[in-house]
């Protein structure tokens, strides 16, 4: 480990011996970090072991950064004081300021409700039984509700079904509009089980935005990608978590799927989300709770194929959010960044969707949370074919 400490470090000089040099990478001007180089695999900081911490030059004669890792699998990293007093001052400003959406996730149409579901729909395994897990699973696919195995049970206390087959639904005793009702009253009542509690607004600066310019190009340096793929990504979401706010555990991004295309700013549509890498800042403190929980990160006993069933009982921060193995407490100016794809050995390129980067935010208890979402999105196969989201029509030269 030694010896691979020092290479790190050597390789983190010639980085910056590199990124110095403006004649060789004059489009980013003043930005220091990893070297930006053109036409070949995806670069990616090695996150070496947790508890690795490393000094990253992002902006000329300002001095370095710390990136700590806090997780190798996924590579998660931690950048203290990312934000300038300033830079957070401007941001939380348009936040306030901006239009603020309800960015909870459940649709209580009550037709919508009924043509969604049938018993079929939840009896996965064809027993002409809905146990607990199907409840749990239907909940979470149909309308992102997500129940623990206590809010089954009161389920169907609450309904007076389950007598065929105890803590079980049969066949004859699913009525679906009294299902779906009971669906309804819990998905508008009880936010605790939906995915998502917050507000959210977009963060639009000028083109010409000096605060813009710098964070771009602190996040090209730190990410190694061009500024112009920074500019190009999705626009910046600003989110407010009140008392009891969260995001229960999801992904940023999508699995690769030949036949979907990546999502782009004009095509929104029977399209996937292409999201290579998340840096979310913290733009306060809070008082009490409101971590960005990662459940499964690092985790040694993770497997594929039982994944599916234990996510399902993760998903709910409100219940298990001391039960992640890595919880990142809000820290006013601070920002993590992780990959939400692994990198193909042979190509460089993005590949299939990291299932330990599975995450999402803890309730506030006290106080509120004010965090900013940046999604960098990686659209083409290779170098040669790399655009933005967007524009997606042109290729980045």
């Amino acid at each position: 480990m030694h010896s691979r400490r020092k290479a790190i470090v050597l390789q983190t000089i010639v980085i910056f011996l590199a990124a110095s040099n403006s004649a060789r990478v004059n489009h980013l001007d003043d930005v220091h970090g990893p070297c930006v180089v053109r036409r070949t695999k995806l670069p990616r900081l090695d996150p070496v072991e947790v508890g690795f911490v490393r000094q990253i030059g992002l902006i000329k004669e300002q001095p370095p950064f710390t990136v700590k890792t806090l997780s190798v699998r996924p590579p998660i990293f931690e950048i203290p004081a990312f934000l300038s007093e300033a830079e957070i001052n401007r941001v939380l400003a348009m936040a306030e300021h901006g239009r603020q959406e309800n960015s909870d996730v459940f649709h209580n149409s009550m037709d919508s409700l009924l043509t969604q579901t049938s018993f079929d729909h939840w009896d996965l395994n064809r027993d002409d039984l809905i146990n607990s897990d199907e409840v749990i699973a239907g909940m979470r696919y149909f309308w992102d509700l997500h129940f623990t195995t206590k809010d089954v049970k009161k389920m169907l206390t609450t309904l007076n079904i389950s007598k065929v087959n105890p803590g079980e639904i049969h066949r004859s005793e699913f009525l679906p509009a009294d299902i779906m009702k009971y669906v309804k009253q819990v998905g508008n009542l009880e936010p605790k089980v939906k995915g998502r509690h917050s507000n959210q607004t977009y963060i639009e600066f000028a083109e010409d935005d000096q605060i813009s310019t710098t964070l771009n190009k602190k996040k090209a340096a730190l990410t190694g990608l061009p500024v112009e793929i920074i500019k190009g990504s999705e626009t910046p979401v600003a989110v407010r978590y009140g008392p009891g706010g969260h995001y229960h555990c999801h992904y940023d991004s999508h699995p690769l799927h030949a036949e979907a295309t990546c999502c782009h700013r004009r095509s929104l549509d029977k399209c996937r989300i292409c999201r290579f890498i998340t840096i979310l800042y913290f733009l306060n403190d809070v008082a009490e709770g409101g971590q960005t929980a990662f459940p499964i990160a690092d985790s040694n006993t993770f497997n594929q194929q039982t994944w599916m069933r234990k996510s399902n009982y993760l998903s709910n921060l409100s219940a298990y959010c001391s039960k992640a193995n890595l919880r990142v407490t809000p820290k006013r100016g601070s920002a993590i960044m992780w990959y939400n794809h692994v990198i193909n050995k042979t190509s460089g390129w993005i590949s299939s969707l990291d299932l330990r980067s599975y995450h999402g935010g803890c309730d506030v208890i006290r106080g509120h949370k004010w965090i900013v979402n940046n999604w960098i999105n990686i659209i083409g196969g290779n170098w040669d074919d790399f655009r933005t989201w967007n524009d997606k029509n042109s290729k980045i030269k």
